[in-house]
C-alpha cells in the first residue's frame, strides 16, 4: 500500500495557498536537491519535478526568470535547452539557511548574546543584509540593534565579507546575568520573537505531516516520485516557518515548544524519504551530462546523519 492517501492533503495544502509560492518552492528544490546532485538541472526537469504539485510549465519559466533576475540563479544554454544552478551568492544564501534547516538540534547555550548594529549601511544593501541577518537567527530588539543568543563569529564574518562591509557594522557580545530571571526572559522573548504565531504554524505543519510518518511506520511504502514530492514539500514548509523563527535555547522557550516537535518530525521523516526520493532524482532528472550524479557526501550529514537510512 502506498502513501498516496497521506500525501494528497500535503499537496493540496500547497496548491490551495494563495498566492502560490512557486519561486520559494523552486529555491527549495535547488537547495535541498540540486545543490546535492551536481548543482545544475535542465529547465524541463524543473517543470517535470513540480508539475504534480500545481506549478505548471509557464509558472516555472516565469519563476526561474525572476530568480535569475534577482541573482539567485544563473543559466547556461546549449542549443534550445537551458540549464540552471545557484549563483555564487544564491548558493551562499541558501547554505546559511541550510545550517539551520538540517540541524539535529541541541542546546549548548550559556547565556551569551551577540549584538549587531549597522552604523553605515549603504541604502542598496539594507534589505538583502537584513534578510541575511534573519536567516542567521538575528532579530531586531530595538531600533538599529539586532540580537541572537549564542552564535559564532565565522558566520558573521562570512556575511560581512559577502556584502563587502569591512566597516559600518558593530558586533558585540553580551551576557545574561542573574539580575534577569528566566521567567522574565521568556516573557520578553515570547513577545519580541512572536512565539505564539510561530507555535501555531508549527502545529499546523505537524498536523499535516504526522499522518504520513505514521503510515510509513506502519509499513506503507512511498514510491520514488511520492517520496520526492513529500520530501520537497516537507523541507519547503519547514523552511518557510523556520526562517521566521530564531534558534532560541530551551531556557528561553515555552514548555513543550512545538518547534522542537516539528524538528524531530522533519528529521525522522526526511530519513525515511531519503532513499526512495534519491532514486527518483537520479533516474528522472537530468543536467547537461545526462542523469543527475550521486549525492554529495555532506548530504548524508543532514539532520545529524541520514546514512543509516540509505
Amino acid at each position: 500500500m502506498s502513501i498516496a492517501k497521506q500525501l494528497q492533503p500535503i499537496i493540496s495544502a500547497f496548491r490551495e495557498r494563495q498566492p502560490m509560492r512557486a519561486k520559494s518552492l523552486i529555491i527549495t528544490l535547488f537547495g535541498d536537491v540540486i545543490s546535492q546532485h551536481g548543482g545544475e538541472i535542465w529547465l524541463g526537469s524543473i517543470a517535470k519535478s513540480v508539475d504534480a504539485l500545481g506549478v505548471n510549465d509557464r509558472l516555472v519559466r516565469t519563476s526561474v526568470f525572476r530568480l535569475a533576475k534577482e541573482g539567485w540563479l544563473e543559466v547556461e544554454r546549449e542549443g534550445r535547452k537551458s540549464f540552471y544552478g545557484f549563483t555564487r551568492s544564491g548558493g551562499k544564501e541558501y547554505q546559511r539557511a541550510a545550517q539551520r534547516i538540517y540541524s539535529a538540534g541541541g542546546d549548548s547555550w550559556r547565556g551569551g548574546w551577540q549584538l549587531l548594529m549597522p552604523t553605515h549601511l549603504p541604502e542598496h544593501l539594507r534589505d538583502d543584509f537584513r534578510r541575511s541577518l534573519t536567516w542567521l537567527g538575528f532579530r531586531p530588539i530595538s531600533n538599529g540593534t539586532f540580537a541572537r543568543p549564542g552564535g559564532d563569529e565565522e558566520s558573521i564574518r562570512d556575511l560581512l565579507d559577502e556584502f563587502d562591509l569591512s566597516s559600518g557594522v558593530v558586533v558585540m557580545e553580551a551576557k545574561t546575568t542573574a539580575l534577569t530571571t528566566s521567567k522574565e526572559w521568556r516573557a520578553i522573548v515570547s513577545e519580541q520573537w512572536q512565539l505564539s504565531h510561530l507555535e501555531e504554524d508549527y502545529r499546523q505543519l505537524i498536523g499535516l505531516f504526522r499522518p504520513l510518518k505514521k503510515a510509513l511506520d506502519k509499513g506503507q511504502l512511498a514510491t520514488p516520485v511520492e517520496a520526492f514530492q513529500a520530501r520537497l514539500l516537507l523541507i519547503h514548509e519547514y523552511r518557510r516557518i523556520l526562517l521566521r523563527d530564531t534558534p532560541l535555547p530551551n531556557d528561553l522557550l515555552p514548555n513543550r515548544w512545538q518547534g522542537t516537535v516539528a524538528r524531530q518530525l522533519a528529521q525522522a521523516l526526511y530519513r525515511d524519504l531519503a532513499a526512495p526520493s534519491t532514486h527518483y532524482i537520479q533516474t528522472e532528472l537530468v543536467n547537461r551530462q545526462g542523469r543527475l550524479p550521486e549525492s554529495e557526501h555532506y548530504f548524508y550529514e543532514r539532520f545529524g546523519g541520514i546514512a543509516k537510512a540509505l
